[in-house]
């Protein structure tokens, strides 16, 4: 059986044009990271999350390649939504103090989930696994740099099409990359990046579309939409990071190019700038269609709750229903059952005594004052326990005093101690 590709490489030649070359490394051994320094000085590089284990020591080897902080091997960089950084390195020996290297590291999520059966909005693969129905891709990316032009770029957890996406991005470039520029490559991967996003909030719409157009019994799907709610929520949250990822991005890319103006020239520099500047506006239009997929979610569990009120509200109704059939045949049989008639023999047959305005004497006042009292209570009731509130404050307080007092008597009444 031959071993999955360990690591996805795109070579791209010296001069810099749109003809990426790729090549995959097979191997039966593992990912070495020793490999990375012997491979092609401008590439993108792809790893799986697999071959970046905290173990063995292979991701403090790979950052010691990229230059990158020991720290970010640690598992809280590891674990965390996004963040970016960077490192400068100059030549202190020359008069105008070049930029001789710079690397850049960052991180950028993205949740898929399945796609829907009846018509997706996207003919995407699929990303996800039927056993858990989403996959995370916590995708970290480490940039190296030099003023030569040489650029690395690894890519670490990444979809599994993406090299494929980088590849054809190259091919459709009407101009080549600049190596001169520690940004050129960045660009190509990040519209993967913000593609990528863009399939993963639309997955979520979808199902949340379906729930809007099926109106099931709400009973039956309150565990489908709190796990869709879960992945909206966890969409808005990426995207809100992967923005400030970007916005990052974008202030040491001014940075830079302000030290690099003479050799980039004005044009590139604005043009490189406007770029990215578009690049954080999709996401941030990204991250509004995440919201609404939450906000039309919240619809539909409210949706649901009123749904739910209403078949309730049907049931009492017909509790009432039931009630009022059988209340005149209760109360007929109850008022003949009392004392006020007899039933003698034949001779004398059935009798009412003459004390039968007793009873409505006193049921029908009886009944008037509970209903009096309930729409009293209900109109009136915030006054009335305002009203006795004073009262309570002060039976609550001679009731400590009096307990007090007792207290007292009974120390006084107590033998003393014998010596």
């Amino acid at each position: 059986m031959n071993a999955r590709p360990q690591i996805t490489i795109l070579a791209l030649p010296d001069e810099g044009d749109a003809q990426a070359e790729k090549i995959w490394a097979e191997s039966q051994e593992s990912f070495k990271p020793e490999m990375i320094a012997e491979l092609p000085k401008r590439s993108y590089l792809f790893l799986s999350r697999e071959d970046y284990k905290p173990a063995d020591g292979r991701r403090e080897k790979i950052l010691e390649h990229f230059n990158v902080p020991r720290f970010v091997a640690n598992e809280t960089c590891f674990d965390i939504n996004g963040f970016f950084g960077s490192r400068s390195t100059f030549d202190d020996t020359s008069r105008k103090k070049p930029l001789t290297s710079y690397t850049t590291w960052f991180r950028f999520l993205i949740k898929m989930i399945q796609k829907v059966d009846e018509d997706p909005h996207d003919q995407a693969q699929e990303y996800a696994t039927k056993e858990k129905g989403y996959r995370w891709f916590e995708t970290t990316v480490f940039t190296r740099w030099d003023s030569s032009g040489a650029c690395q770029v690894l890519c670490v957890d990444a979809p599994p099409d993406c090299p494929a996406g980088v590849l054809k991005a190259l091919g459709t470039q009407t101009s080549g990359l600049d190596f001169r520029d520690p940004f050129s490559m960045h660009s190509v991967l990040i519209d993967q990046l913000v593609a990528y996003s863009d399939i993963s909030v639309w997955r979520i719409r979808d199902p949340v579309r379906t729930l809007e157009k099926t109106r099931m019994r709400m009973g039956a799907i309150f565990e489908e939409i709190h796990d869709i709610s879960r992945h909206a929520i966890h969409s808005s949250e990426i995207l809100e990071a992967g923005v400030d990822t970007l916005k990052e991005l974008k202030h040491c890319q001014v940075a830079v190019h302000e030290k690099m103006s003479q050799i980039l020239g004005k044009t590139y520099i604005q043009q490189a700038r406007e770029y990215t500047q578009f690049q954080i506006s999709l996401l941030k239009n990204l991250k509004l269609r995440a919201d609404s997929n939450r906000e039309r979610l919240k619809n539909e569990v409210n949706l649901a709750f009123n749904n739910i009120t209403r078949q309730d509200n049907s049931v009492l109704k017909s509790i009432a229903l039931l009630t009022m059939i059988f209340l005149p045949a209760t109360f007929i049989s109850a008022l003949f059952s009392t004392t006020f008639f007899s039933y003698g023999d034949d001779s004398t047959g059935w009798q009412v005594s003459d004390k039968m305005w007793i009873y409505w004497a006193t049921t029908i006042p009886a009944t008037l004052f509970i209903i009096i009292s309930w729409q009293v209570w209900l109109t009136y009731g915030d006054a009335i326990v305002k009203l006795f509130t004073p009262l309570q404050k002060w039976f609550k307080k001679a009731f400590t005093v009096f307990k007090k007092e007792k207290e007292k008597e009974l120390e006084k009444n107590l033998p003393m101690p014998k010596s």
